[in-house]
């Protein structure tokens, strides 16, 4: 049996907002599993729009950012979950409603700006923690993502 999971997902940007998913109680960046014959890119496109609602026309990938590794238990066995990510920009209109996929456990999707991401910060998986944390140390992310939204990570 494979030990591994594959995923990918995006961290979504508009306006110096960030897109973030509540699954099972936890605010977390939409993902979902790599499908046989799928590319990561195209996974992390359809699944934030079927996590979110967002159009997939609207999503455009600026850049790879770095994959995150955590280990889960699935059936009594150790399985690794890597996940690919990307910096992902929304070029829809902020006002468009958000379709949490509750057959995913999503209960709520929300744009933050920097002044509440403090709430997220407290209430996230710490590979989210450290996605956030990375982008804010990267300088070359500077020109896609105001620091300001991080500053307070």
């Amino acid at each position: 049996m494979n030990n591994k999971i594959y995923t990918s997902g995006g961290l979504v940007i508009k306006n110096n907002k960030i897109l973030f998913i509540k699954k099972n109680g936890i605010w977390d960046l939409p993902k979902g599993k790599i499908e046989k014959g799928h590319k990561k890119k195209q996974t992390a496109i359809k699944e934030i729009s079927e996590e979110t609602g967002l159009n997939e026309e609207t999503l455009i990938v600026l850049k790879k950012l770095v994959p995150t590794f955590y280990h889960k238990t699935i059936n009594k066995k150790n399985i690794i979950k890597k996940t690919d990510w990307y910096l992902v920009e929304f070029v829809g209109d902020l006002t468009q409603q958000l379709i949490p996929d509750k057959n995913e456990g999503i209960t709520h999707c929300k744009w933050f700006k920097n002044t509440e991401i403090e709430k997220v910060k407290n209430n996230c998986h710490i590979w989210i923690q450290y996605l956030l944390k990375y982008l804010m140390e990267m300088p070359y992310y500077k020109k896609y993502i105001s620091t300001q939204i991080l500053s307070d990570i």
